[in-house]
């Protein structure tokens, strides 16, 4: 991994929030089967997850991923048989993080089913919050996943935060 500095983060972040105001969900509804669902992956470079990228502008980035994932749900059309937007936040690698639309209940309900020999997700139940951590406000549900995906000579462990409309058995 590159241990540089990162320059023009203000920069770099202003062009990130414009690259996310530019995200236009639902836009093919018409075509979506029970399989179907929308992902938004965050409109950036991985400058984002340097080490000498700010805590501050990671912080910021984490608000303004949930503020969108809020602007989402309510611009949620009307007369869907199902809809659920939800987005994840990956920690340390915010780069991955997403957004998610799920049209069909099939792949909503499967899609939090991750235990195999290749991935892993357990639930984090100690009462931690990354909101809390980071001090962001939202009315959004939250739910915190520690991922581990076991490659052939290695094993990588992450933290998922969900935040939107999550199911109560999740």
């Amino acid at each position: 991994m590159y241990y540089g500095k990162s320059r023009g983060q203000r920069r770099k972040f202003k062009r990130l929030l414009e690259n996310i105001a530019e995200i236009e969900p639902y836009r093919d509804i018409d075509e979506i089967n029970e399989w179907g669902f929308e992902h938004f992956h965050v409109p950036g470079s991985v400058w984002l997850d340097m080490p000498k990228t700010s805590s501050k502008i990671k912080t910021m980035f984490c608000k303004a991923w949930i503020r969108k994932t809020e602007e989402i749900l309510k611009a949620k059309p009307d007369g869907l048989k199902f809809c659920k937007v939800v987005c994840f936040l990956c920690i340390p690698d915010l780069f991955c993080s997403q957004i998610i639309i799920f049209y069909g209940r099939k792949y909503y309900d499967s899609f939090w089913d991750r235990h195999n020999e290749y991935q892993d997700w357990s639930r984090i139940t100690n009462g931690s919050s990354l909101a809390k951590e980071r001090n962001i406000h939202t009315d959004l549900k939250e739910a915190g996943f520690k991922e581990t995906i076991h490659d052939e000579d290695e094993t990588y462990n992450s933290y998922l935060w969900f935040y939107g409309e999550l199911s109560d058995n999740i």
